[in-house]
């Protein structure tokens, strides 16, 4: 009946279990980063997902490498 809740530690996040919102976001952040960046998106994203990691924050760094991996193969 009751459920054991894990708190993570300092900085660590729990990964999202709502891969299709989570693709739908990733499209929308695509979309805002050229609009933002221009040709500098893609960098953009992989600084992000470099801060996420550097800060353990583990399914925020999964969220910007997958935007920085759709945005690597665009041409703008």
């Amino acid at each position: 009946m009751s459920k054991i809740l894990r708190n993570p530690a300092s900085g660590e996040q729990c990964p999202r279990q709502d891969g299709f919102w989570q693709k739908h976001q990733q499209e929308e952040m695509v979309e805002a980063a050229i609009h933002l960046y221009g040709s500098e998106a893609a960098t953009a994203a992989a600084y992000c997902a470099l801060e996420a990691w550097t800060e353990r924050r583990h399914s925020d760094y999964g969220f910007w490498f997958e935007v920085f991996l759709r945005l690597r193969g665009r041409v703008i």
